[in-house]
């Protein structure tokens, strides 16, 4: 009698390996099935495991616990003021489940002003925040608040140290978004300021809450500029928007057309306007909920919009090219998280 054997599974095809998980979503697993009865006033083998995953999302995020404002704690992933870094860290919250009595989430450091109540331990000094003073200057027109920042121990610290107990100081004050969105120039002043230039920490709140209720971030504004040789050109643009609007929007789509010119490069007539601002909707149709138009340029025969798409969108790029192949534009994408390719028009 013949016998007949089963193929061996070795000549079978290998079943495909599943997937693994996001990282983030790797994270709201665990924590629903273990990090929310994590202890917050201590470390242990669960406070590592937050580390490591944290760490998996990205490598330059940090965590820490904290008194909530609704919930008993709260559970801060942080990207440390770098834009690079602050998406994932928005990911990481918009996962988030919904706050219950015990935890709530935030993905930045949170305003304390209270902490500058405190002393800070720093380069073998003890600093009694409470002394710290600030000098204040409101650019109204960009919407930001340029400050300096003083306390009397500055005098024997080295400039570096100076520097981390300003930032310190100030995401405290403000917290962690605030400062980047509303300040500018920020500095550590050696020498105290003298007379009215020398403010407290309320009137420091007290400017960018006012410059805050002054913006509208949906508001479009005209810019014009001249190059070397002297050729006009023009800009719309919001000059009210940051990045920090849209933080996971961090990706730079520019997209260039070219129209019909008068001599000094600008559009020669209202029909090649019109023909702009068709072009204008039909990239605003294009982009729709996935990305937004910040504004455009217009010199020497070249109009350029500049648009924010999400990175981790995969389809945006593709969908972008497609749409603009057959209207004889270009486009370029490039990533740019603090939309610094912008920062000549938001400021």
């Amino acid at each position: 009698m013949a016998l007949f054997r089963r193929a061996s599974r070795e000549a079978e095809p290998a079943a495909a390996e599943p997937a693994a998980p996001h990282p983030v979503t790797a994270f709201w697993a665990w924590w629903a099935d273990e990090g929310h009865r994590i202890d917050p006033h201590g470390l242990s083998p669960a406070t590592d495991e937050l580390t490591r995953l944290v760490r998996a999302i990205h490598p330059d995020l940090t965590w820490h616990f904290g008194a909530g404002s609704e919930a008993e704690h709260r559970l801060t992933v942080s990207a440390g003021g770098a834009a690079e870094v602050r998406p994932s860290a928005e990911r990481w919250f918009r996962a988030a489940p919904a706050p219950d009595a015990t935890w709530e989430f935030s993905p930045s450091q949170q305003a304390d002003p209270a902490a500058l109540t405190n002393a800070l331990e720093i380069g073998g000094h003890r600093l009694e925040l409470a002394a710290t003073t600030f000098r204040i200057e409101v650019a109204a027109d960009e919407f930001r608040v340029h400050i300096g920042v003083h306390h009397p121990a500055f005098a024997e610290l080295p400039e570096n140290v100076q520097g981390q107990v300003t930032f310190l100081v100030l995401d405290w004050l403000l917290g962690e978004d605030a400062v980047e969105r509303w300040l500018g120039r920020i500095e550590p002043l050696p020498v105290a300021p003298v007379g009215s230039a020398r403010e407290s920490g309320d009137a420091v709140r007290a400017a960018v809450a006012s410059i805050a209720s002054q913006r509208d971030p949906d508001a479009w504004v005209l810019g014009q500029w001249q190059d070397d040789e002297g050729m006009p050109g023009l800009a719309i643009y919001r000059n009210g928007l940051r990045w920090l609007d849209h933080p996971t929007l961090d990706r730079h789509q520019s997209v260039t057309a070219h129209y019909v010119a008068q001599p000094n490069g600008l559009p020669a007539d209202s029909g090649a306007l019109d023909l702009l601002r068709e072009l204008e909707s039909q990239l605003e149709a294009a982009l729709g909920s996935r990305g937004i138009l910040i504004g455009h340029e217009s010199h020497r025969g070249l109009r350029t919009f500049h648009a924010y798409t999400d990175g981790e969108d995969q389809n945006a790029d593709a969908e972008l090219a497609a749409w603009a192949s057959g209207r004889g534009v270009t486009v370029e994408a490039a990533p740019d998280p603090a939309w610094s390719r912008v920062r000549h028009l938001t400021g």
